[in-house]
């Protein structure tokens, strides 16, 4: 294990948890449907996510109790909380059609899977060159999870687009 594995996955457990809020904001604006129960299955997985992630940084002997994390786990809490008022209920009151949100936050979910996908294979790279194999297979199995949400966020594009129609 190297302090590069532990700072990358340290970094990628702080997005997943700064993911939460945004997928709450989300799934307060959703219509029933497909759509909707993919999100659902996004905010379990990150939860998950979130909780083998901390689980793994503690075997590896990680502890984030600096005052230099905690002022950079606000900051980031901050940014998140910000994000997700920006998606809140709040949206619903400027006059653009409740389904052309819906469809534009589908394309930032879609693009925030994207980014998760790269982060855990660069993760499984970077553990692996490590010889951290744990922290490779977790990261591997944690990216095709990523990449399953991404692929039905994706197969759900065309029936928000359609309900536009």
């Amino acid at each position: 294990m190297t302090p590069r594995v532990l700072r990358r996955l340290h970094d990628i457990h702080e997005r997943e948890r700064a993911l939460v809020p945004e997928i709450r904001a989300q799934l307060s604006a959703a219509p029933p449907g497909g759509y909707r129960d993919e999100l659902e299955a996004h905010l379990a997985e990150t939860q998950t996510h979130i909780r083998l992630l901390a689980g793994r940084l503690s075997e590896l002997g990680y502890r984030n109790g600096s005052l230099v994390s905690g002022v950079v786990h606000l900051v980031q809490s901050g940014i998140a909380q910000a994000t997700a008022r920006r998606l809140t209920p709040l949206d619903l009151l400027r006059p653009s059609d409740p389904g052309d949100r819906v469809l534009q936050r589908a394309r930032h979910a879609a693009a925030a899977h994207a980014a998760n996908i790269a982060d855990y294979r660069a993760l499984d790279r970077i553990a692996g060159s490590a010889g951290d194999t744990t922290t490779q297979a977790l990261a591997a199995r944690l990216g095709a999870q990523e990449q399953e949400r991404f692929d039905a966020i994706i197969a759900e594009i065309p029936a928000l687009a359609d309900a536009l129609s």
